[in-house]
Parts: C-alpha cells; structure tokens; sequence
C-alpha cells in the first residue's frame, strides 16, 4: 500500500470521526437551547464539562482526555470549514485541567487498592456450619479439622498459635474449655475461657473432646492437639532424613496446613473470595460487630 493511498485513508477516517463528533455537539446543543454555529466559548466549556461526567454509551464511563480533545478540534475544525471565527476554548482546557487531575487521582487510588494482598473471607457462624458440613467427622481427620476451625474462631486465633497447641493446653472445666494460648502479636501466653456452644454440631467444646477421645484411642495422650494424618486416616509418623529426626518430629501439624485446612473447607462449601487461616479472627470479628448492632 503507498504512502498517499495510506495518508488519504487516515485523512478520511480523521474526517469521519469530525463529522460524528461534530453531530454529537449539534445534538447537545438542540437539547440545551445552543447554537452550535456559532458556538459561543461558553457553550464549548458547557459541552465539555458535560463529557466529563457523563458516561459513554460504549463504555460506561465518561470519555478520555484525548477524546475530548479531539472532540474540541472537531468543533473549531467546522467552524473553520463554514468560514467562521472558531470559539476560544481557554474555559474548556481550565475544565479539562481539572479533570485530568481527578483521572490521575482516581488511577493512584485504583493502583493502590490493587497493590494491597487480598483479605481474608471471614468465617461468621452461618458460613463456619456450611464450612463444618463439608467435612466426615466420623474419621480422624474430620474430628481434628472440626476442632481446628471451631477452636480457632472460638479462641480469634491465628493458625500459628492454634498448631502450636498441646493437649495439655485445652482443659475442660465445667463451663467449658480454658485454652491456654501463645499470642505472638503480644509476646505471652493467654488463658482464654470458651463456653460450650448453643447445638453440639458446633461446639468447640465437644469438637475438642472428640478429637482428644480419638487420638488417645490411638495411644496418643500427650503432645501436639493438631497432628498430621494421612490419607488413610493413620496418624503420621515422624519424618527422619539419616535416622535424625526431621520437620516437627511430634507429628505437629503446621501453620501452612492448618491453613489450608480452611481454605478447603471453604472451596468445599463453595464460597468465593480469598478463604485463609485468617479467615478464622476475621470471622469473630464480624460476629461481634453484627451482634452489638442487633442489641
């Protein structure tokens, strides 16, 4: 293709978008009571303050700077064509200043929310029984992550410090559970008092209790309450690399899988959004400020 065969299609496409700008400021113009030749500089900054609010039927949104300006080319353009004074268009490049200056603001806010890491789904009672559903209690591996998830969100407490539990740590009294609990954020331990709960199903303390029952079952009556099971429902072994023992030889489970264990849980019931172990804090959370607005 030559050079002037390309030059008069890039001419004739300019010249078409013209004439379809210029009928849209006609069109605006008939609506408003303007006279769009000639356009007074008045009605060109009117115009364009208007297209900078108001959403374009292809996108929804208001146009582009460039669009704009091409739009005010367009319109000195045919003024020039009928052999008329085209308007000033200093009060419309003042309204554009402006908006370009909202465009920038809103891209460094949009940008800033996308650099943020996702939060946390949080796991409020109604979608904790969804997430305990999905899970066969009847086997070892159910009763342990029943008892993660139910512990945890009693406790409002990070995966990190829920695997770092020994059986020792979560004592039945008569009022329920006393949790004895290592708060990294703070630095010491904490004893935190969980109550039995309205319906067995979800109750942190028979969840616990079942879980402990089980594992003693299986000859373990001390260590770690979280331990690693295998896909045959066993209790794993210690891992040792050269007769050493090796990766948390007590058989702890950790943080990684405690996590993974809500995240499953949640695919399982088929939530969406971004499920982790910290699900399980914000989910207390959001409880308790639904239920201070319900009091």
């Amino acid at each position: 293709m030559g050079t002037a065969e390309s030059g008069r299609q890039l001419t004739d496409s300019t010249r078409l978008m013209y004439s379809a700008d210029m009928a849209a400021f006609t069109a605006w113009c008939a609506s408003v009571g303007r006279r769009p030749l000639p356009a007074t500089p008045e009605t060109v900054t009117e115009y364009v303050a208007h297209l900078t609010v108001t959403p374009s039927p292809q996108t929804g949104r208001p146009l582009a700077l460039g669009s704009i300006n091409r739009i005010l080319t367009a319109v000195r353009a045919a003024h020039r064509a009928d052999a008329l004074p085209a308007p000033e268009t200093e009060g419309a490049r003042k309204v554009l200043s402006g908006y370009r200056k909202r465009l920038t603001a809103a891209k460094g806010r949009a940008e800033a929310r996308a650099a943020r890491p996702p939060r946390a789904g949080p796991s409020a009672p109604d979608a904790l029984r969804e997430m305990l559903a999905t899970l066969d209690q009847d086997t070892l591996i159910g009763k342990r992550d029943a008892a993660l998830l139910l512990l945890g969100y009693a406790c409002t407490a990070h995966v990190s410090e829920l695997v770092s539990l020994d059986q020792a740590d979560a004592v039945e009294t008569n009022a329920g559970l006393l949790v004895t609990l290592y708060r990294r954020p703070l630095k010491r331990h904490e004893k935190v008092a969980v109550p039995y709960g309205p319906t067995p199903a979800t109750c942190p303390v028979w969840a616990v209790r079942a879980l402990l029952a089980a594992l003693n079952a299986k000859g373990r009556t001390d260590g770690p309450l979280f331990v690693r099971i295998d896909r045959h429902d066993r209790i794993t072994p210690p891992m040792t690399h050269h007769a050493l023992s090796v990766r948390a030889p007590s058989g702890r489970v950790t943080p990684t899988v405690a996590a993974a264990t809500v995240t499953r849980a949640a695919m399982l019931a088929g939530f969406e959004g971004q499920w982790t172990g910290h699900s399980l804090r914000r989910g207390f959370d959001t409880a308790a400020r639904r239920a201070s607005r319900e009091t």
